[in-house]
């Protein structure tokens, strides 16, 4: 792993994200780029508004990100960092510079805020959703730990190409971790020839590394990934989302109470 993107947009969240990335970055041995999006007000017409010059919000961004950065360093000695700046939206101008620079991963902050309306914050999806490498998501209240225990979340909807399952094994590899295979298939659900093929193709690929099987005991797949997750005292949960019905489960508010798992732990995405 060469290089770990990580926006910073200096909330507690983001903040925490990056120290995240510098503790990682002392196993994976990645260059980190500290991206900060700042954005420019747009006047609305016959609205009087003082507008500030272009010029001095590059100014304070680079400002606050080189404090930031010089923060970083004397905590974390030995990292490397680059520090960039940019105007524009923030979606956007984190997609552009990760086709830019082509980092292995993304690591991103997520908030308090967004936890409060049972779903990821509307950029966190979008990028989680968009990006072509993997996405680490840190939710603001986690430390560091060195993953003992990464759990997989499958539901065999398609075989896993191998490539994706190279830049999973290289994660667990990173930190000699167990995995765990949480089966996200509902009991009731019919197996088809396709599952199960995917299912035998997946713990082939996993044969060198050191995995276990589980399958849900109900139906309820976000209580039981929940359970699963406290029960096992899983690190990390990966997720290769071939659609985003199971994610997006993972996150909602239930009608009756909020659901126990919300970002509890960090959540790898790795697409395909």
């Amino acid at each position: 792993m060469k290089t770990i993107l990580v926006p910073v947009d200096f909330s507690s969240s983001s903040e925490n994200a990056a120290e995240y990335a510098a503790e990682f970055a002392k196993y994976s041995k990645a260059k980190l780029i500290l991206l900060h999006v700042y954005s420019v007000p747009v006047p609305v017409a016959d609205v009087p508004v003082t507008t500030i010059p272009l010029e001095e919000v590059e100014e304070e961004s680079i400002k606050h990100l080189s404090a930031f950065n010089k923060k970083l360093e004397h905590k974390y000695p030995g990292i490397e960092t680059e520090m960039i700046t940019s105007a524009g939206f923030v979606v956007e101008e984190i997609l552009l510079m990760a086709e830019e620079r082509s980092p292995e991963l993304i690591i991103m902050g997520l908030g308090s805020d967004a936890k409060s309306k049972g779903i990821f914050g509307s950029n966190t999806t979008t990028i989680i959703k968009r990006a072509k490498c993997p996405v680490l998501t840190i939710p603001s209240e986690i430390r560091f730990k060195k993953p003992e225990k990464i759990a997989l979340a499958c539901d065999y909807s398609a075989i896993v190409p191998d490539a994706v399952v190279s830049k999973f094994k290289e994660y667990v590899k990173m930190f000699g971790a167990k995995v765990l295979v949480f089966d996200v298939l509902r009991r009731a659900e019919l197996v088809t020839y396709q599952k199960a093929a995917a299912e035998v193709n997946l713990e082939n690929s996993l044969v060198d590394v050191g995995h276990s099987l589980y399958y849900p005991s109900g139906d309820n797949l976000p209580e039981e990934a929940n359970s699963f997750i406290e029960r096992q005292n899983v690190d990390v949960l990966v997720m290769i989302p071939h659609n985003y019905t199971f994610f997006q489960s993972l996150f909602h508010r239930s009608a009756t109470k909020q659901m126990a798992f919300q970002a509890t732990v960090p959540l790898l995405t790795i697409h395909e």
